[in-house]
């Protein structure tokens, strides 16, 4: 039998113990470019009810949706004895109740009435034959959507942990074509199956998902076409179908350090109880989407009301109709199709040149202006994305640590309690309460169970339902901001990156025999699980980040956080070298070394970080950027002969 020893512990806990010493980079904030209506306030209101909504969040993020009026529904039958409150629908919906919910709408006894209900019409395993019969061709491609497979996702992950060559699309949520449903971890044995199965795949439209407060949604369709708000009970605000729920609907999934939650300004805590704020009449603020936040600035298109049905089109919300086939994420949209050539489908060019959203009554679209600066520059349009610049800032969480405890060990895990994992939470809250808090939640506090009473963690898988023994438990060795790392796209251009999977993965049986040890997998390609990938940060910002953010920047280029030095030449790390992983020594946030040689690698077909002439032509600017450095400063125009290549 194998017992974990001190160092192992150590090393299973060494995330947290980083994040809590860890400087913590404050943000901020001009009341002049962020409005109430958008950006709610930093400081909770003492006099707000504690229920709905969470104190220091809105309803609504942005504008609520228009709920259109109700009317009574067409022969609803004696359903409406119970169900008073739902006896009127949306007009083009105010149908039979029994068309969409099914049952027996002339049974006088709740059994009876309720043989063959349809709770939820919108679920996609019946959706056929309700939403379906009005709406063919919308349900043909939602179920073939990416939302309802979740491809990248899955393939991804399983290339990071050696179960598939590529990241190309073999596997899905279910079998849908030459898509195969995920196989069970006790078929693959392998524990990203199991990952996913029991940790990840919570948010894919055949399953409602985490009940916590603000993420309360339905299935299938009715996942973002009912008006669900960010509220404690999680009920829809009226029994009608609406065409959008903005971007409050989006954020139930698209929530925690994922693109979504940083177009409104989240960022989420470390999960340590030292994280813990604001406290609000001696009792901590109610929480949403399972985590605390800092408050970044959002971004900019949602400071201008847009919401994201704005950009992302019906073709990738909805899908094309054709099953994902390859490995990227299906977006299709652009900066420049808004910005530049106006060809976007939510953008309509007016007689006199100018562009303006379909959706946005009349506002105008700011045309990329070629006379600015950075604009001017060639190799600026060619080689960079827009948000290299224009992104204020990014998820960086390095160090993603993984723990499969089958283990009854909950204090351990009790200082960790917001650590964002529905499943996790619900067992530490039932198991040591509120005990390790430095203040009670706004409920009051939750006493912890006699150590006697504890019983092993299970969890459930999102694709079977199955419970198993065993629950993923997790920790980040750093979570940071600013100044994202720059890298190379999928189509050559330089792009934001982000640690996506760096897996240190631990498991320990009910029997206390440590199986795995602080091991981090080897992907399909044959390298370690140090995967970077290019992303678009959702925290546009309308000026870019000044010139010296990227050239002369050795955490732009891939080198992490440093120090120049003056006295002896060089770069000077401030993170030292992982020393605590059997097998490796790195450090998390470099994607090279110091020659120009890949730590880390992207599960993106041809992405990955900066080559070694680009990382020397941004660390050793020349004398024509500094040229332009100099008129940059001034606030003058390149001329022509000085622009840099």
């Amino acid at each position: 039998m194998n017992h974990p020893g001190p160092g192992t512990l150590i090393a299973l806990l060494f995330a947290f113990v980083v994040a809590v010493v860890s400087a913590v980079v404050t943000p901020s904030y001009s009341s002049s470019e962020i409005s109430d209506r958008v950006s709610p306030r930093l400081t909770p209101s003492p006099d707000a009810p504690v229920d709905s909504p969470p104190w220091s969040y809105p309803a609504w993020w942005g504008q609520a949706p228009e709920i259109p009026k109700g009317v009574p529904c067409k022969d609803p039958g004696r359903c409406v004895d119970c169900h008073e409150a739902n006896a009127s629908m949306d007009a083009p919906h105010a149908v039979a109740c029994v068309r969409c919910h099914g049952g027996n709408p002339e049974a006088a006894d709740e059994e009876a009435a309720h043989r063959g209900l349809i709770k939820d019409p919108g679920d996609l395993s019946v959706v056929d034959k309700t939403c379906g019969t009005c709406h063919p061709e919308e349900v043909r491609r939602v179920k073939k959507s990416a939302m309802a497979l979740a491809p990248r996702m899955i393939n991804h992950t399983r290339f990071a942990f050696g179960a598939q060559k590529t990241a190309g699309t073999a596997y899905a949520t279910t079998d849908m074509e030459h898509l195969k449903q995920l196989p069970s971890p006790s078929l693959s044995g392998n524990l990203g199956d199991d990952l996913l199965r029991r940790s990840c795949l919570r948010c894919h439209l055949h399953t409602s998902g985490s009940q916590r407060w603000g993420e309360h949604r339905g299935k299938g369709c009715s996942a973002c076409h009912m008006a669900s708000p960010n509220s404690k009970d999680g009920k829809p605000r009226a029994h009608r179908l609406i065409r959008s729920t903005g971007v409050t609907a989006c954020l139930k999934c698209h929530n925690s350090n994922h693109v979504g939650a940083d177009y409104v300004g989240l960022f989420e805590k470390d999960f340590h109880r030292g994280f813990q704020s604001p406290f609000v009449k001696g009792k901590r603020a109610p929480t949403i989407y399972g985590a605390e936040h800092h408050r970044l600035s959002s971004d900019v298109h949602f400071r201008a009301g847009m919401t994201c049905a704005d950009c992302h089109t019906l073709d990738e919300i909805h899908g094309t109709g054709d099953v994902p086939v390859t490995m990227g994420n299906g977006v299709n949209i652009s900066c420049e199709g808004c910005h530049v050539r106006g060809d976007h489908p939510g953008i309509l060019k007016m007689p006199d040149g100018k562009m303006t959203l379909l959706r946005g009554e009349g506002r105008i679209v700011p045309s990329w202006n070629s006379e600015m600066i950075p604009h001017s520059i060639d190799s600026h349009g060619k080689r960079l994305k827009c948000s290299a610049c224009h992104a204020a800032w990014s998820f960086q969480d390095y160090g993603f640590h993984l723990m499969l405890e089958e283990r009854a060990d909950y204090w351990k895990w009790a200082a960790t309690a917001m650590q964002n994992d529905p499943q996790v939470q619900d067992l530490l809250r039932t198991y040591v309460g509120t005990e390790a808090d430095f203040l009670p939640p706004a409920e009051g506090p939750m006493p912890a169970r006699p150590q006697s009473e504890w019983k092993p963690p299970t969890s459930k898988d999102w694709l079977s339902g199955e419970v198993r023994k065993g629950a993923w438990f997790r920790a980040y060795t750093m979570r940071r901001w600013a100044r994202p790392p720059l890298g190379r796209s999928g189509d050559g251009r330089i792009s934001p990156m982000r640690p996506m999977y760096q897996y240190v993965i631990s498991h320990i049986d009910d029997h206390d025999n440590l199986l795995v040890d602080r091991k981090i997998p080897t992907t399909g390609a044959g390298y370690p699980a140090l995967v970077v990938n290019p992303y678009t940060p959702h925290t546009t910002a309308s000026q870019g980040r000044a010139c010296h953010n990227c050239h002369g920047s050795p955490k732009a280029v891939g080198l992490g956080e440093t120090m120049v030095s003056v006295k002896k030449p060089g770069i000077q790390p401030i993170m030292q070298p992982e020393s605590r992983i059997p097998g490796h020594r790195f450090r998390w946030d470099a994607l090279v070394d110091e020659q120009g040689e890949v730590i880390q690698r992207s599960s993106v077909p041809s992405a990955g970080p900066l080559d070694p002439e680009t990382i020397r032509r941004l660390l050793q600017p020349s004398d024509r950027h500094r040229a332009s450095w100099y008129n940059y400063m001034k606030g003058k125009a390149v001329p022509d002969s000085e622009k840099v290549e």
